[in-house]
């Protein structure tokens, strides 16, 4: 059986990179960047800190 654990948007808004990222345990958060890699970057160590400790 599948289960969702993270589900994430990634869209432009006025030359910045907006991210919103879903999750059971961490609920809905925001990060934004004019530079794609660097939101990246933020959106990866969020995920990988959360499930850690699975």
């Amino acid at each position: 059986m599948e289960e969702l654990l993270v589900h994430f948007d990634i869209y432009l808004d006025n030359k910045k990179y907006v991210a919103k990222v879903k999750s059971e345990m961490g609920g809905l958060r925001e990060f934004s960047s004019r530079n794609i890699e660097k939101l990246m970057e933020q959106v990866i160590v969020d995920i990988s800190e959360e499930f850690e400790n699975l």
